[in-house]
């Protein structure tokens, strides 16, 4: 929306009865804000001005500028934070990562498509389509830029991360972040998870033996290529004698095998790629997408036997 120049209006100090009103309707928008933050956020005495704006499309935005920088800015009735008052408040929001490269698309007037997520191991945040949501880099939890989702997440993870997943509406870089002191955001580590909560899930898979011996059971395509070196490494045995044997690489370990679940995942996960690398990767595919390598390249490298 502020990826081109916009025009200002008017640009007026804020009136007592809609410094109120403004205090009101951002506690209905953001009930997590409590009393404090929202003084500091809409302050009761320091300087407030209100800048009534078009948008290159045209667009009617209201601006609510405090300190020297846009705070807030409202589009057709509907309230939202800049990445200023983000940063002050970064768990305002549901929180999307995505990679540092994809920022520039963003400030460019691009939306946010599902492909460039990343996905914490949490998991993605749960959101509703048309909710309001944060946009983050890797390795750094301050917003860069907001947008509406496009998508529950529900319907996020149906679609394979497909598709657009978020109208953006502001970026940091944009014009609207240039009204302001044009700072840089701030470096907030990502959130770690609770140890106990890695301790209960490390217990839960650890647990389901049926899933375990599912795993085991996978194991890479394209054996027939390296039949030579799996006969020259296991002697006289026979091809399913090697394939059960650990020391041949697959992930059949044996009863004295300490790995765990995870780990195999990590091992299997890396097979894949180096395989899809040297069979499935062509240099003229190159560069490729990493949803591509990993969808249409490494799940092919893979399967249940």
């Amino acid at each position: 929306m502020f990826a081109k120049a916009f025009r200002v209006k008017s640009n007026t100090a804020i009136k007592g009865s809609d410094r109120r009103k403004l205090r009101a309707d951002v506690t209905a928008v953001f009930p997590t804000l409590g009393t404090d933050q929202i003084s500091e956020l809409v302050p009761g005495k320091e300087e407030l001005n209100i800048v009534k704006l078009y948008a290159h499309r045209g667009d009617a935005v209201t601006v609510y500028v405090s300190g020297g920088n846009p705070i807030l800015f409202e589009l057709e009735k509907n309230l939202y934070p800049t990445v200023y008052t983000l940063w002050s408040y970064p768990d305002l929001l549901a929180t999307f990562t995505t990679w540092p490269l994809v920022l520039e698309k963003l400030v460019g007037g691009a939306d946010l498509m599902l492909p460039g997520l990343v996905v914490p191991p949490a998991g993605l945040p749960q959101v509703q389509k048309g909710d309001l949501c944060a946009i983050a880099l890797v390795g750094n939890r301050a917003p860069v830029a907001i947008g509406v989702a496009a998508m529950s997440t529900a319907e996020m993870l149906t679609s394979g991360l497909k598709g657009r997943g978020f109208s953006v509406l502001h970026t940091y870089q944009d014009h609207l972040w240039r009204s302001g002191d044009k700072s840089s955001p701030p470096s907030i580590a990502p959130l770690a998870l609770d140890p106990s909560d890695l301790s209960e899930e490390k217990g839960s898979v650890q647990a389901d033996t049926t899933l375990q011996g599912d795993m085991r059971r996978l194991t890479l395509e394209g054996e027939e290529e390296e039949e030579g070196e799996v006969q020259q490494r296991c002697g006289e045995k026979s091809p399913s004698e090697a394939t059960e044997d650990p020391s041949v690489g697959g992930l059949s370990p044996g009863p004295t095998d300490s790995k765990t679940l995870q780990e195999q995942m990590d091992e299997l996960l890396q097979r894949c790629f180096l395989r899809a690398l040297k069979y499935r990767v062509k240099k003229a595919d190159l560069p490729l997408l990493t949803s591509t390598l990993l969808g249409s390249r490494m799940f092919s490298c893979w399967f249940a036997r």
